[in-house]
């Protein structure tokens, strides 16, 4: 059925079809649902805001249609906007039409290029009458078959689903991975992408001292000793061996002389990627799923678990992007990394009364629970479900992550609307987000200087610190009195605990909140302060595993044939998560999961 803006252009259309007359305004959609435009020869260039920033592109208009339409620039995240960003160009080359939908899971960035293309045919000629013509497409990525059977079927390409598959194939396994989004990554790739590990490398050359011991006490004390302690210790004794094998045998690349200390940690141990974020490792991670040819169904959303008339798991019921059931038969069993549940706002009030919708999520739309519902329903247990952690520093305006925000680390120093401190900087993300709840308006602000800045990352994510500045939620200034004046902080209060934290720095002893780490003074300028709010990060809870990665059912027993890694997990974190210690869960746990599934 065509879409018409009338129903006089509709029924002209209809005649003139049957007649093959050319009119209808300047354009008709033929047999093979083309349209034809008449737009005027030429190349021309258009421009819209995408999810990070402008999308450049061209476009070169030859006999009337669409030619070819380039990306002449943009700032999204490539392993998301790539394949998504390629098969719009395609379509549109193809049915000379940009009456697609947009792409769930990439909306803003598919959004962002389908305007910046009709931006270019504008200036082409075409009317908003020609870029609404047509049939309304959508984006098919791959159709499977009715019944697939594989030794392995991994749900979620996320960090854990994707190390998950890797190890399995590696351990000589047929792999099959399934998921739901148009694109790979999961959490991991809004994710910072560091992980900690003890006794690293990295650690050895700046000549820190750590020991298994004591990261197995920082992540046990940082949950309020709730976690299950025999998968922490796992955890803690694995890391640094599987942080190498990502490094050497996947090929993820890190800074060799810089480590993140994350707030709970005696030390600092969080192994930092290149570019400051999860993208490096979903980029590697998919390029060794491509050379190891394992089959990825993107759009594939699993619906329910397939289990024998003896209870053991040998499946998954999906639904493809045509809306077409899939069995996917798994001969050893399947991996469950689905994820949490931090974008299900539902899911979590069920779990967790306090946090309703006053609060944003840093996480991906498709952070639903999934995996941890369907698993319920074939008698899976779950634990921690109600401890769910916000992360103190994110976007007020959309609940992000603000990796800008990472110079806490670094020395940036919190303080409220009265210019005062009222929390230790690197304390558990759950005391910070509740500190920061407690003050004036709900806000922090977060304030460092030049010195701070230079010893930081800030400068990988100026594309972030731009948008801030958009929004009005930074400020760069010359002065203390500048930047404070900016979010009406009283000055002179600010100015008296800037140097009441100088004398601590001097002193090396924070008597005020007992900062652990480094002391830096802030005194030189240009300034920076950012308002800050907590949002949803991560649920800590989901299904019961055992060493093994072999989910447990409500009696105690081994699901035969189900395993699970990463967020969809619960019991290795406690009441509360230690930064960067997602990232080392499912980096353990997705190896053991993709061992244990083949013995």
């Amino acid at each position: 059925m065509f879409k018409m803006k009338s129903s006089i252009c509709f029924l002209l259309m209809l005649l003139l079809i049957l007649s093959t007359i050319v009119g209808c305004s300047s354009e008709t959609t033929s047999e093979e649902g083309i349209v034809e435009a008449n737009l005027e020869d030429g190349t021309y260039k258009g421009s819209a805001q995408g999810h990070n920033a402008e999308i450049d592109v061209e476009v070169s208009i030859v006999d009337g249609k669409i030619e070819s339409i380039n990306i002449l620039s943009h700032e999204e995240t490539s392993v998301l906007s790539d394949p998504v960003f390629n098969d719009l160009k395609n379509m549109m080359e193809e049915h000379n039409s940009i009456n697609i939908d947009t792409v769930s899971g990439a909306t803003i960035s598919s959004m962002g290029f389908r305007n910046a293309v009709k931006e270019a045919l504008e200036k082409a000629g075409a009317t908003d009458e020609i870029l609404n013509a047509g049939k309304k497409l959508s984006l098919v990525y791959g159709v499977a078959e009715e019944e697939k059977h594989y030794d392995v079927v991994v749900v979620g390409a996320g960090g854990a689903g994707l190390i998950a598959a890797i190890e399995a194939k590696s351990q000589g396994a047929d792999v099959a991975i399934i998921e739901k989004n148009p694109f790979t990554g999961g959490n991991t790739l809004v994710s910072g992408g560091e992980f900690n590990a003890p006794n690293s490398w990295v650690q050895e050359m700046m000549d820190i001292e750590d020991s298994v011991e004591q990261y197995l006490e920082d992540t046990l004390k940082g949950g309020d000793y709730e976690a299950d302690e025999a998968l922490v210790r796992i955890m803690a004794e694995n890391i640094t061996e599987d942080g190498e094998w990502l490094r050497d045998f996947v090929g993820v690349e890190f800074i060799e002389d810089y480590l993140m200390h994350f707030g709970g940690h005696e030390v600092p141990r969080a192994i930092y990627p290149i570019g400051g974020s999860g993208i490096e490792l979903i980029q590697k991670l998919q390029k060794k799923v491509h050379e190891l040819d394992i089959p990825l169904y993107l759009e594939t959303e699993a619906k329910e678990i397939i289990i024998d008339e003896n209870n053991r798991v040998i499946g998954i019921k999906a639904e493809n992007p045509e809306g077409k059931n899939i069995h996917y038969y798994a001969e050893n069993g399947v991996i469950l990394a689905t994820g949490g549940f931090g974008s299900n706002m539902e899911m979590v009030k069920e779990y967790n009364s306090i946090i309703d919708e006053r609060y944003k999520s840093t996480n991906q739309n498709s952070s639903t629970g999934d995996g941890i519902i369907m698993a319920q329903e074939i008698g899976a247990d779950v634990t921690g479900m109600e401890y769910v952690q916000t992360y103190p520093t994110c976007n007020p305006n959309t609940g992000h992550l603000s990796y800008v925000a990472d110079t806490r680390f670094d020395g940036a120093i919190l303080i409220n609307q009265e210019g005062e401190r009222f929390v230790e900087e690197l304390d558990r993300r759950d005391v910070i987000s509740q500190a920061i709840l407690a003050q004036t308006g709900s806000n922090g602000y977060l304030m460092w200087d030049n010195t701070i800045k230079e010893n930081s990352n800030m400068d990988s994510y100026l594309t972030e610190f731009k948008n801030l500045e958009k929004q009005g939620l930074i400020i760069k200034a010359d002065t203390i009195e500048e930047a404070a004046q900016y979010f009406d902080i009283e000055v002179e209060r600010l100015k008296e605990t800037i140097n009441r934290y100088n004398e601590f720095v001097k002193q090396g002893k924070d008597e005020d909140f007992q900062r652990r780490g480094s002391l830096t003074e802030l005194e030189e300028g240009p300034y920076y302060i950012q308002r800050v709010v907590p949002a949803i990060h991560h649920t800590m809870g989901g299904l019961k595993i055992n060493e093994n990665a072999q989910v447990i059912s409500t009696e105690g027993e081994v699901i035969k044939g189900l395993y699970a890694a990463g967020e969809v997990t619960g019991g290795i974190h406690g009441k509360n998560r230690l930064g960067g210690n997602a990232i080392s869960d499912l980096i353990v746990f997705g190896r053991i999961a993709g061992k244990s599934i083949i013995k």
